[in-house]
């Protein structure tokens, strides 16, 4: 027996809606491609956007539902998963 209203998203729609989220913050941070220094930035974002879980903000989401507070999770998130694409490019 589910204790969510039929209403509510499933968890499968709730990660991909978070996920989005991300997606969506992540582009609106990083510089543009065609902005100088055009090489780096083109760097940066075929790291950062290659894609994968997203597990790290989710994680970083779901605490704020857990804990929350007035202020806006995703710029905490997005900082956590560019965090975790440096480690993985150096």
């Amino acid at each position: 027996m589910s204790s969510a209203s039929p209403d509510s998203p499933s968890f499968e729609e709730l990660v991909q809606l978070r996920r989005e989220q991300v997606e969506q913050a992540l582009d609106h941070a990083l510089p543009p491609a065609d902005h100088t220094p055009t090489r780096l930035h083109q760097a940066m974002r075929h790291s950062v956007q290659a894609g994968g879980k997203r597990l790290r903000p989710m994680l970083v989401l779901s605490a704020h539902g857990l804990f929350p507070s007035h202020r806006d999770p995703l710029p905490a998130a997005i900082a956590v998963e560019c965090l975790h694409t440096y480690s993985l490019v150096h």
